[in-house]
């Protein structure tokens, strides 16, 4: 069964206004601090928490702290 994983960075609200000004060098100000930890969702279920680190060239996130195997179980078969 594929899923989807997102790893969420931040959140803001924004009007439909201020979305239609955004171009090119356009800055987001997000709710996340720099260094709280990131959200990781499988699918629309948040299971773990985690930090970002360099993996070589590229961006990467470790695991800081992960929902039991129950509620990752709970919330997959959930999505069915």
């Amino acid at each position: 069964m594929p899923v989807t994983a997102r790893l969420v960075l931040g959140e803001c609200r924004m009007d439909i206004e201020e979305i239609l000004k955004l171009g090119q060098g356009s800055m987001l100000e997000f709710s996340t601090m720099v260094n709280e930890d990131l959200k990781l969702y499988i699918n629309d279920a948040e299971i773990a928490k985690a930090k970002t680190v360099m993996v070589g060239e590229k961006l990467g996130a470790q695991i800081k702290e992960i929902s039991s195997t129950e509620d990752r179980l709970k919330d997959l078969t959930d999505l069915e």
